[in-house]
């Protein structure tokens, strides 16, 4: 007879199944009016949770369905336990993943302390804040390098291509020579220099002209 009355037991238990698992933390009463979750008592949360999260309700009509109407408060309160099991389930399943992400988290965050060398979440906040500059920093380099990479290639293609216009037009190897020797110096001195020995013109007329230059090429 007690094993007859355990195993109709276990199957009332195994109908109550968890079937809006979504509204855990949507919490209404009766009426479907909400329930602030943070403010809902024990027995709110109870009612709300057998009521609209398992089928605790379409077993109890099973059960009087089959039994011409009539129920027991035994068999009600195994529907009952069954429900408070799958609710409490549902529970800890939530609590697994909050503990598993705040481990994670924590892990992170010692490895960010570590390899920082700092002890605190306001050290290690000061200090991301300087990388995030210093990276900015390293982006405005890199562009500058770009643009400096790009304007060295256009200085290379336009000064083949002006010794090419004066063989194209037949210039005098004098003058010929006299652009290459332009070309070819790699300082503002030796270029004020050369300039003043090419066109007989003052040294300070030339670094004049040389400013103007760097003026314009930095608009």
């Amino acid at each position: 007879m007690g094993t007859e009355n355990d195993e109709y037991k276990a199957g009332l238990r195994k109908r109550v199944k968890l079937t809006n698992p979504e509204q855990l933390y949507d919490v209404q009463d009766g009426n479907g009016s909400q329930i602030p979750y943070d403010l809902a008592d024990g027995r709110q949360l109870f009612n709300h949770y057998r009521h609209r999260m398992t089928n605790y309700d379409q077993v109890l009509d099973q059960i009087r369905s089959e039994q011409q109407g009539q129920i027991t408060g035994r068999q009600e309160k195994q529907v009952a336990v069954a429900a408070a099991e799958n609710i409490l389930q549902k529970y800890r399943d939530e609590h697994v993943k909050v503990i598993q992400d705040s481990q994670k988290k924590g892990q992170v965050l010692k490895s960010l302390f570590e390899k920082a060398g700092v002890s605190t979440a306001s050290a290690l906040s000061q200090l991301l804040d300087s990388w995030s500059e210093k990276i900015k920093q390293i982006g405005h380099l890199e562009n500058s390098q770009r643009s400096l990479q790009t304007w060295n290639d256009t200085y290379r293609v336009q000064r083949e291509l002006v010794k090419a216009v004066l063989k194209q037009e037949n210039a005098s190897k004098e003058i010929q020579e006299k652009v290459k020797l332009i070309y070819s110096t790699k300082s503002s001195n030796k270029a004020i220099e050369l300039g003043s020995d090419l066109f007989n013109i003052e040294k300070s007329e030339i670094l004049k002209l040389v400013k103007t230059v760097v003026h314009y090429t930095k608009l």
